[in-house]
């Protein structure tokens, strides 16, 4: 995302956005980075609950299914949306992972244009 929004030529108001915007980014590799309003942890779930328990604003999470399954598992998740986009690409990563069940209940389904279908998920809890 830094590549993109630090580069592109559309000045419009989302680059704007998206380089203003307090970002934390979730990384077993890297310790610092160099994109404005960014701060890099080794730890996303102490980072996420502590901004959680001070802010009151909806926190996104664009990421991996790794990172959403540790988010999920430590109960940070109140909403999911999933871009069900019709193509098969013959392989990839499982957004689910395998282990705990968890069941999720329908906020909202919306068709787009191209086929795409947007789904919203809250998930509920899981019962041990």
């Amino acid at each position: 995302m830094k590549a993109y929004w630090t580069t592109t030529e559309d000045e419009g108001a989302v680059k704007a956005f998206m380089n203003a915007l307090p970002k934390l980014v979730a990384s077993r590799t890297i310790t610092a980075a160099d994109w404005n309003n960014t701060e890099v942890t080794a730890d996303i779930v102490a980072a996420l609950s502590a901004r959680k328990a001070t802010l009151d604003k909806t926190i996104y999470v664009f990421g991996s299914a790794d990172l959403t399954d540790s988010l999920l598992e430590a109960g940070l998740v109140d909403e999911v949306m999933l871009a069900v986009v019709p193509v098969q690409l013959g392989k990839g990563t499982p957004f689910f992972k395998e282990g705990t069940r968890r069941d999720f209940t329908l906020l909202e389904a919306r068709p787009l244009e191209n086929g795409t279908v947007l789904v919203r998920y809250a998930p509920q809890a899981v019962s041990r």
